[in-house]
Parts: C-alpha cells; sequence; structure tokens
C-alpha cells in the first residue's frame, strides 16, 4: 500500500529536499515537495488549485517564517485555517502543522512563538490535524555546532535539516 504525502511549505522545505523524507521513509511513501521560498499562507492560498490536484493522504504544513516577517500574528489562525479547510475539503486527508524552529532572527522570534501556539490551539479543534513540533527540538538542541550559519538566521545548516528531517520521520512512523 502506497502512502502519498505532500510537503506545503516555504524555503526551509524547498531549500532541504524535502527534509530528505524520500529518502529517510520506507519505499511505501511517495514524497512530493510543492515548497516555494518566499511563501506564505496567503500565497498557498492563491495558488490552493495547483493543490487540489494532488492525491495526497498526508500533508505537511511547513509554513510561518514569511508570515512572521510579512503579517506578523495579523490573520495567521483564519489563513492557515482556510488552507486546511481548502486541503481536507477535496479528500481524506490529514494534516501534520509543523511548529516552526524561531530562528537566529531576533525580530520574528516572539512572533513565531506565537504563531505556533496558535497551530496548537488549531490542532485542538479540528480533526485529521497533528502537530510536528520542531520547535522544541531546536529549543533543545545540545550540540556543539549551532544549528544556524552566521551568514543565515533563518535557514538551518545541515544539522537542523538533519533534525528536522528525522522529527518529521518519526512523527509519520509513529516512532
Amino acid at each position: 500500500m502506497n502512502r502519498k504525502i505532500t510537503i506545503v511549505g516555504d524555503s526551509l522545505a524547498q531549500w532541504s529536499d524535502g527534509f530528505g523524507l524520500s529518502n529517510r521513509l520506507p519505499s511505501e511513501f511517495k514524497v512530493t515537495d510543492v515548497s516555494v521560498a518566499g511563501f506564505t499562507t496567503e500565497d498557498w492560498l492563491q495558488n490552493q488549485n495547483r493543490l487540489n490536484e494532488i492525491p495526497t493522504d498526508l500533508w505537511i504544513l511547513e509554513l510561518g517564517t514569511n508570515d512572521a516577517m510579512v503579517y506578523g500574528t495579523n490573520g495567521f489562525e483564519i489563513r492557515t485555517l482556510e488552507l486546511i479547510n481548502f486541503l481536507q475539503s477535496n479528500q481524506i486527508s490529514s494534516v501534520l502543522l509543523t511548529l516552526i524552529p524561531r530562528t537566529n532572527m531576533t525580530s520574528i522570534k516572539e512572533t513565531i512563538r506565537e504563531n505556533n501556539d496558535t497551530l496548537r490551539k488549531i490542532k485542538a479543534q479540528k480533526e485529521k490535524v497533528d502537530i510536528v513540533d520542531i520547535e522544541s527540538i531546536f529549543e533543545s538542541y545540545q550540540g556543539e555546532i549551532p544549528l544556524y550559519p552566521i551568514s543565515d538566521p533563518i535557514h538551518p545548516n545541515q544539522i537542523g535539516y538533519d533534525l528536522m528531517g528525522e522529527t518529521y520521520r518519526k512523527k509519520i512512523l509513529g516512532i
């Protein structure tokens, strides 16, 4: 039995090659990554018909960093709920919401924390919606090498992307 997973995200997913999930998951999983650098929840709402054409059992929503920069917390819950409702309206599928890392960009850390709290609230009120807590994984990281390069406070290095990929893998496989 094949399980179809589609990643709807921004540059974190796109630049990580879908968190390496195609290689991390067993062969019965087919991973499609449609992430676009710079996209917000609003951009995906405007491009939702593109998503409707992809048969999917599990949607991974990895969005929020660009929303924090462009909109702050304004409208994040409404846009996210609208996107989830659209994704679940045309097919029987589940949604994994990503609690994104707060980044090393000080100006958006608090906004990301608030938006992640909004995602927790959405999870509590929606069926077939779960959370992947990347935020906590990054916050509790104790390694010697920082997760972000000095030159880029938003996109993690390979260690960070590997942490994300493993966290998704474990969640999907129920480990």
